[in-house]
């Protein structure tokens, strides 16, 4: 049988390298401290909840083979969703929006 892991968050590999670098990352920082730190964005610390969500994938996989996990539904860390960006700063190559059409 095999085995799915359907609660697994990430943090993005470019958003530890920019911070690493002494940067912020589309708004949110890295501050060192308590545990594993914390992201702070737009004002809203968030410690970092485990070492998991800064793994590699190749990390992930090793990680998964140990606990006899054969996929994951992997979504991003909750406090990194950005919705206090506008539409043009999300990363996106296009704005989008939802807008009901009068009957």
């Amino acid at each position: 049988m095999r085995s799915i892991d359907i609660h697994a968050h990430l943090m993005p590999q470019c958003l530890w390298r920019t911070v690493d670098a002494g940067s912020a990352w589309y708004g949110t920082r890295y501050e060192p401290g308590e545990g594993l730190g914390a992201t702070v964005t737009n004002g809203r610390r968030s410690r970092v909840p485990n070492l998991k969500v800064r793994f590699t994938p190749e990390e992930r996989l090793r990680d998964m083979d140990a606990q006899s996990v054969d996929t994951q539904v992997v979504s991003i860390h909750t406090p990194l969703f950005g919705y206090h960006l506008e539409p043009a700063q999300d990363g996106s190559s296009r704005a989008t929006s939802t807008t009901r059409s009068p009957r």
